[in-house]
């Protein structure tokens, strides 16, 4: 599966408004197949869009959303899991991306959230999801700083003596 979407239809792409005047013309007694050449609209797009239009008011043309059938996170359950991720980098100076994979499958498994198989087998998300996850969240994994431990050892030597940093080392 790609990473990026590239849409490979037309579909969805004519506006309300002319299909609802396509809707009225049909309605006054010309053809689908006329409208639909007239004014340059798919004739199946027409079809479908009267067939909505009869069964109650239809307020927008396309597809209905449905990523969110297979999303696995619920909208707060993200929310959540990005502010630890994010507490989590401030507290150590970043977190690798690979540890922020894991984090993910365990909140997961912890919730008894239903996730794919595919994590179940790698302990860990897949990278499509981690990169959608980081663009809607606005993340940035990275390496954490080894500067903490350097920082510490000074203070380390002079307080408990040598004998913990070669312990440390």
């Amino acid at each position: 599966m790609p990473r990026t979407y590239k849409r490979k239809t037309e579909r969805a792409s004519t506006a309300l408004v002319e299909l609802e005047r396509a809707v009225k013309e049909v309605q006054q007694g010309k053809t689908i197949r006329q409208v639909a050449r007239e004014m340059k609209i798919c004739r199946m797009t027409l079809k479908r869009f009267r067939e909505k239009k009869k069964i109650g008011e239809v307020t927008k043309t396309g597809y209905k959303r449905t990523g969110l059938a297979n999303q696995v996170f619920k909208e707060n359950m993200e929310t959540e899991l990005a502010d630890h991720i994010k507490a989590l980098a401030a507290m150590f100076h970043g977190i690798s991306a690979m540890k922020c994979h894991e984090l993910a499958f365990e909140y997961a498994q912890r919730n008894g959230i239903d996730i794919p198989a595919s994590w179940i087998r790698e302990k860990k998300e897949g990278p499509d999801w981690f990169t959608a996850f980081k663009a809607r969240h606005h993340l940035s994994c990275r390496t954490p700083e080894a500067s903490l431990l350097e920082e510490l050892l000074p203070l380390i030597d002079t307080t408990w003596g040598s004998s913990l940093i070669t312990s440390l080392k």
